[in-house]
């Protein structure tokens, strides 16, 4: 894959979520498909529009989902079908 997977600020993200035990959930959901060998593109996009959806964490996740170098990794999961 010519573009790199840039790390998700798993750290960053926790903190924010503070002791919401859903939204610490779906940051690991988020972070186990984002890792995988070959990350489902419809998956990850259904596992961030949830992410996005927690007021706690949704600013510093949507910082790091719409930053160029996430949005090129995403693009090419959806170009190349993996």
């Amino acid at each position: 894959m010519e573009n790199q997977r840039p790390d998700v600020p798993v750290e960053e993200l926790r903190a924010a979520a503070g002791d919401a035990p859903a939204a610490h959930g779906a940051i690991g959901d988020f972070h186990a498909e984002y890792s995988a060998d070959s990350p489902d593109p419809e998956r990850l996009q259904a596992h961030a529009r949830r992410l996005q959806g927690f007021s706690e964490i949704a600013g510093p996740f949507e910082r790091w989902w719409l930053s160029p170098n996430v949005q090129a990794f995403v693009s090419e999961l959806n170009a190349t079908g993996i």
